[in-house]
Order: structure tokens, then C-alpha cells, then sequence
């Protein structure tokens, strides 16, 4: 990840009036539009409250409120960021300029409006769209009653009527923020566990307060352990490499390449590895080495004709 320019696009969309294109922000930092893209979850995966507009002349900007306190994020995101600037093997005034300024940012939390019903709060992960979220857009854009068959995490099946008002990425899962009619209040629904949906007639709306999208508690990173990795790369998996953890984390070294992060220890990053092939050799830690090799061997046991 090139930290510089994070920081950078951080500062552009501190500073702008208006919405930020992914086109100009490309041009300004001389990187690709899917690049801009993957920087904007990182900064969402972050804590900074981003909000998105589709279509034509979209783009993204910061909520008001972050702009006027600048202190969305928690005691251990500050910590998070801060300690990947100061680990980053960029370390030029920039980086640690940026280090030093969020250590001094006040830690206290704010909360995430939402400006107009048609924007998004993106809180982190991949922003693709799948059909449901495209049909939950529309019915936020036109005011129009969702149906839904709503199977929850406890296991309980339940049939409502809902008014939604917004919709929120958050660690790569779409939640849709709506008024229960069931339940007579406002409630997140993950649209990952609405099995069905037929769009009703058009409501005419109720004011709310805003959306803090921090009360959704999720499991991606929750009790896992961060490590710094070490890996050599060759030339067969370095487009690869670059692309899972950015430009700036992959540095040349004599006929090779080095890439350096803190990632979380897990299952996922076992078979990332993996898939990289013969390209990537874990230089550290030792017991992801460990435990690659091991995944290995089961992978040719499971395929051996003996």
C-alpha cells in the first residue's frame, strides 16, 4: 500500500466541497481507477465515514460531521493506522508527517450521518453490488416498501414490511437501514440473510436522526491476531502480490522482491499464500512457513493415487 497516497486522498476529500470522482483522483495520484477504489475501502476499513453516489457525476466525500470534528475514529483504530504508517517501509517525511498528525487527532467518536436517502455509507470491504442491493437501492431512490422473508443470525424466520433508507458496506457485508413496521423501530438488516423480496407501494417517509453504523458489530477482525509478514517474491506472482497488498508494500531487492504487511493470522491467509503458487516463499513469521508447508502436504496426500 503506498501510505503517501492514502494520506494524500484523505487530505483531497477533507478539503473538497463537493463530490470526489474516482477519475480525479486518479490523475492527481497517477494510479488506476480500481486502484482508487481499493484505497477508498482501505480508508472505509479505517474508521473515516465515506460516503458514495452512483452514476453519473458520483463520487465519494466525507460526512459533514467528520469534517467538522475529524474524530470518527476509536482508540484502537487510531492505533491501528497510526501503527501502519510507522511500519510502513515508506518512510519519508509525508508518512511519518501523517503519523504525527493523527497521534495528536482527539480519539472521541463521532457518529455517520446520512446526508440524502440515495447515498451509500461505505464502512469497509469490496464494494461490488449484487442484486439484492441494487433492488434495495432503487427502493431507497423511489421510496417504495420492501417485503421481506428475513432469516436472522439467532435462527428465527420472520416475514416484514420495511422502509428502507439507506444502505452500508461495512468489513465487505451490506446492511440496509430501515424503519420496521414488525418492530415499530429502525433497525440494520444484513442483506446477506434476506432469502425474499417483493418491492410495495411507495411510503412517504419519516425523519430519523442519522446512521451510526458502528453499532453493527461484525467478525472479520474480531479476536484475531495481527501478525508482520515477510515474503519473497518472484517474478510469476509479483503483479499478484502488489495487487492483494498494494504497490507500496512490495519493494525490489537484488533480483527479486520483498513484500511486507500486518495481516491477520487466519485461515484466509493460509490459502492466500497459497494461491500466489511457487512465486511467494513466507519468510516470516516462521510458523506461517510452518503451516503453509503443512497445507501442502495434505493438498498432495489428499491427491496422491496411493
Amino acid at each position: 500500500m503506498q501510505i503517501p497516497v492514502l494520506v494524500g486522498m484523505l487530505s483531497t476529500l477533507l478539503a473538497a466541497d463537493d463530490l470526489v470522482r474516482a477519475e480525479d483522483l486518479a490523475k492527481k495520484y497517477e494510479i488506476s481507477t480500481r486502484s482508487v477504489y481499493r484505497y477508498m475501502a482501505m480508508l472505509s476499513e479505517g474508521g473515516v465515514p465515506i460516503e458514495s453516489c452512483l452514476g453519473r457525476g458520483g463520487g465519494w466525500r466525507i460526512v459533514e460531521n467528520y469534517k467538522l470534528k475529524a474524530t470518527y475514529f476509536t482508540e484502537e483504530e487510531y492505533e491501528r493506522l497510526i501503527f501502519s504508517l510507522q511500519s510502513s517501509t515508506l518512510q519519508d517525511d509525508v508518512t511519518k508527517q501523517a503519523a504525527l498528525k493523527l497521534s495528536g487527532l482527539n480519539r472521541s467518536h463521532k457518529n455517520a450521518t446520512v446526508l440524502r436517502s440515495e447515498q451509500f455509507i461505505v464502512d469497509g470491504g469490496d464494494s461490488a453490488l449484487g442484486e439484492l442491493v441494487n433492488v434495495l437501492s432503487d427502493c431507497i431512490a423511489q421510496k417504495k416498501l420492501c417485503h421481506i422473508e428475513y432469516h436472522s443470525k439467532e435462527g428465527e424466520d420472520t416475514v416484514r414490511v420495511i422502509e428502507p433508507y439507506c444502505l452500508i458496506l461495512k468489513d465487505g457485508a451490506w446492511y440496509v437501514y430501515s424503519f420496521c413496521r414488525l418492530r415499530r423501530d429502525f433497525r440494520y438488516f444484513k442483506v446477506s440473510r434476506i432469502v425474499g423480496l417483493e418491492v410495495g407501494e411507495k411510503f412517504s417517509g419519516r425523519p430519523y436522526d442519522g446512521v451510526d453504523s458502528s453499532v453493527i458489530k461484525t467478525d472479520v477482525l474480531k479476536g484475531k491476531e495481527m501478525v508482520q509478514v515477510l515474503l519473497s517474491v518472484d517474478g510469476s506472482a509479483l503483479a499478484a502480490c502488489e495487487e492483494w497488498l498494494g504497490v507500496g508494500a512490495v519493494v525490489k531487492l537484488g533480483e527479486g522482491h520483498l513484500a511486507q504487511a500486518t495481516l491477520p493470522y487466519d485461515e484466509m491467509l493460509i490459502n492466500k499464500i497459497l494461491s500466489l503458487g511457487s512465486g511467494v516463499r513466507v519468510e516470516k513469521p516462521q510458523r506461517l512457513r510452518r503451516a503453509v508447508i503443512e497445507r501442502c502436504k495434505e493438498i498432495a496426500a489428499a491427491n496422491s493415487d496411493e
